[in-house]
């Protein structure tokens, strides 16, 4: 008779402060729906603020035989003097301490933004043969190439080739023995605050360290609004077949642009043809019926006027 065998769960990591508490449970809400094995799925989240109340709705949102979770808040510290906006929070650079918080004998994870809505089974990017590469990604939608990027003008300076691909860090497949034994993050923070004057992101030092370095999945794993505005294969940069399966049957999608799906403006509202999904999965979550509306949207405005006006004073 055979022995019960339990495979190792698949490392998932995700990070947010407590804006992206909602959309961080529809993310991992839609990866546990789309899961075809029993496999489990270990959580970390990297907490930049989140509140007890989100805490437990998050919690509530998934059925514990199907996930562990574990949360840890790292010491902003580390990121201090980098590049923040409104967009740009330091919550986007937690990933690149992710060796700290999972355990040595972990060897890989998967690392999703929060702005995502996993459509495919994880767990066949999971078992992509991440080989001797620093991480797997997919190419970036608007910033092809390295020399693309406003973040990487001095890209000469690094002795970088203009024509290398520059990939989007909303998904990473990470090989955490290379990181670990070439302390990456550090390293590219310490990148970051070297050519501060460029203004460069996360998503830039690590497309700068680890260039030419990282192995490239097939883009439907991480599905990017640009391929929507193509007519056709020819005027896009992918053949025929490979348009038709990022079109047809993405594994992740991603909601790049603004306003997201959760976000309904004053003036203007997410036109994503595919936003529909952040709502089927938002209703699998303890955040169910949540929409927004005009006195949502009002009050953010009065907030926001107000934090403006106090900040005069």
């Amino acid at each position: 008779m055979l022995a019960n065998f339990n495979p190792q769960p698949i490392f998932l990591v995700c990070a947010a402060d407590n804006n992206y508490a909602m959309p961080l449970a529809v993310t991992v809400r839609s990866a546990l729906a789309n899961l075809k094995s029993n496999r489990k799925i270990s959580l970390l989240i990297i907490d930049g603020g989140i509140s007890q109340s989100n805490k437990l709705k998050i919690i509530q949102s998934f059925n514990p035989e199907q996930i562990n979770i574990s949360w840890v808040q790292p010491d902003n510290k580390i990121f201090e003097n980098l590049v923040l906006s409104r967009h740009l929070t330091i919550s986007c650079y937690y990933r690149l301490l992710i060796t700290e918080f999972l355990p040595k004998e972990v060897n890989k994870a998967i690392y999703l933004d929060s702005d995502m809505v996993v459509t495919g089974d994880l767990e066949e990017l999971w078992n992509i043969d991440i080989a001797d590469n620093y991480v797997l990604a997919v190419q970036d939608d608007v910033q092809l190439y390295i020399s693309m990027s406003q973040g990487l003008r001095n890209y000469q300076d690094h002795s970088l080739s203009p024509d290398t691909k520059y990939f989007n860090s909303g998904l990473l497949v990470i090989n955490l023995d290379k990181w670990r034994t070439e302390n990456l993050g550090l390293k590219v923070i310490n990148y970051l605050r070297d050519n501060i004057e460029y203004s460069p992101d996360d998503q830039d030092g690590l497309n700068a360290v680890i260039a030419g370095k990282w192995g490239e999945l097939h883009p439907k794993w991480n599905q990017m609004p640009k391929v929507y505005n193509y007519l056709s294969s020819e005027d896009s940069p992918y053949p025929e077949n490979v348009l038709q399966e990022i079109l047809n049957h993405p594994g992740i999608i991603h909601f790049t642009n603004a306003p997201k799906p959760w976000y309904a403006g004053l003036r203007t509202e997410c036109q994503h043809p595919k936003k529909h999904l952040f709502f089927e999965y938002l209703d699998m979550t303890s955040w169910k019926g949540w929409r927004d509306t005009y006195w949502r949207r009002l009050g953010r405005k009065v907030g926001k006027l107000t934090l403006l006006n106090t900040s005069k004073l």
